[in-house]
């Protein structure tokens, strides 16, 4: 392979690992970690309804109403990313389920949309400087929850997950 085709699959990759960053920061309510993705002049529009202004804030508005919820998971797929030098566009299909307990039941929530993002490289850093959240459909239902297996899952870093990944550090 040559060079200039491995520089575009490592671009590439770095801008995956950013969104899948993202999922995980607001999944454990991981502010520094959130932050993280976006460059400092980054703006967020997540519709005028609920979000639209710096990048950073939106990381810490979806926290604060995370903590509201008793369950929450974000996944992303079908990345596409065009690069274009040290700029880069992409779109990433995104489905997010969250639970919370309102008068005694427990409601589901799921959201399917795409985030569209324009990502800039700066010092040698991939961030992100502008997205675009599109709702393509959401609902809310009761739901009776299973019982569950395995460890307990938490949103802050006593989640199983940091003790993971922290072991190669």
């Amino acid at each position: 392979m040559d060079e200039a085709t491995l520089r575009a699959l490592a671009d590439k990759q770095a801008i995956r690992d950013l969104i899948h960053t993202y999922c995980r920061a607001v999944d454990r309510i991981d502010v520094p970690l959130g932050h993280s993705i976006w460059h400092d002049d980054g703006h967020a529009d997540y519709g005028a309804d609920y979000y639209q202004g710096p990048g950073k804030g939106v990381i810490d508005t979806i926290c604060a109403h995370h903590t509201g919820l008793t369950s929450h998971s974000h996944q992303v797929s079908n990345i596409l990313i065009a690069l274009h030098g040290d700029r880069a566009g992409s779109e990433s299909y995104v489905t997010g389920t969250m639970r919370m307990e309102r008068d005694g039941k427990i409601l589901h929530l799921e959201v399917h949309g795409r985030y569209c993002d324009r990502w800039e490289r700066r010092d040698g850093r991939w961030g992100l400087v502008h997205r675009v959240v599109v709702m393509d459909h959401t609902g809310i239902r009761e739901v009776t929850p299973m019982p569950t297996h395995g460890a307990t899952p938490t949103h802050d870093r006593d989640d199983p997950s940091y003790a993971a990944l922290e072991w190669f550090r």
